[in-house]
């Protein structure tokens, strides 16, 4: 493992234009910092030739996150952390090498123009993907899809424990019905904006409220981390748990200054049918 973190230091420095590495150790990650995801990760304490020492995150993952990535940095936008990885001989979870965005500064007093610099990068990202999907290894969202985010990630869950914990179903599984009819409307809502191109693009699919953990600030603007659960979908859904509909109007208008012309009742409209989103994906964690 130390010969592959080495060529993947190494790879990165060449990209970065920095001096080539010649040690590289690896450093304990506080047990938060590992998420829920199950991939693995490692932070490794790189010097180079020079003696300057730089910090840098490995993370073993599928080759769909580790292409986005690459994808992302290669777009030069600067809302990502920069990336490398090295040749993929086969489709398995490999290990791709990032810049360590460490959460250490904290939100501005002015949230409402905090929002507007994260819209503002959600709309760089989503508009240079918008088109047709060409990333390698990037799955798109269908119907079926839709059908798993509510029953398999979800639903089935609730079900489950309704049967095994008498506790829980005395509280809750009277919600249930109305949850099957929610989802049956979430699924056919998605699976018709999924068919538009003028929406999908990549997406990260995990951008929690505000004080979540997936957008964070470093050198003062938003940096977008952990796209593990990426996918190519209607952009909608990275915007309904982070913005409430009245602030997704400025995602709106970045969208507008890009040259993405929708009408403000349709956009409206789409972020309504979005927003049962979260509540689907969160509903078994929560």
């Amino acid at each position: 493992m130390s010969d592959l973190f080495f060529a993947l230091a190494n790879r990165f420095s060449e990209q970065l234009g920095t001096k080539p590495v010649i040690s590289v150790h690896t450093e304990p990650m506080a047990p938060d910092e590992q998420g829920y995801s199950g991939a693995r990760l490692q932070r490794l304490l790189c010097t180079d030739e020079d003696g300057k020492t730089v910090r840098f995150i490995c993370k073993q993952t599928t080759l769909r996150e580790i292409n986005v990535m690459q994808a992302l940095t290669d777009q030069k936008r600067g809302h990502t952390p920069l990336s490398c990885s090295l040749p993929q001989e086969n489709d398995q979870p490999g290990w791709f090498i990032m810049q360590d965005i460490r959460s250490q500064e904290k939100l501005p007093d002015d949230l409402r123009q905090w929002k507007r610099m994260v819209a503002s990068s959600l709309a760089d990202i989503h508009t240079d993907n918008l088109g047709g999907n060409s990333i390698p290894q990037l799955p798109e969202a269908d119907e079926n899809y839709w059908k798993e985010i509510t029953s398999k990630i979800s639903l089935s869950h609730f079900s489950e424990i309704c049967k095994n914990n008498d506790a829980f179903a005395r509280k809750y599984a009277g919600m249930l019905p109305l949850l099957c009819r929610r989802a049956e409307t979430f699924v056919a809502d998605m699976t018709a904006m999924s068919r538009d191109t003028g929406c999908m693009t990549v997406t990260h699919g995990d951008l929690q409220q505000i004080d979540g953990d997936h957008v964070r600030i470093w050198q003062s603007r938003p940096m977008i981390i952990d796209w593990g659960f990426c996918r190519y979908a209607p952009f909608y859904i990275d915007l309904v748990d982070y913005f409430t509909p009245d602030e997704s109007m400025v995602y709106w208008e970045e969208l507008r200054r890009r040259g993405v012309l929708l009408s403000r009742e349709d956009f409206a409209c789409r972020f309504h049918a979005a927003s049962l989103y979260p509540a689907f994906i969160y509903l078994y964690p929560a």
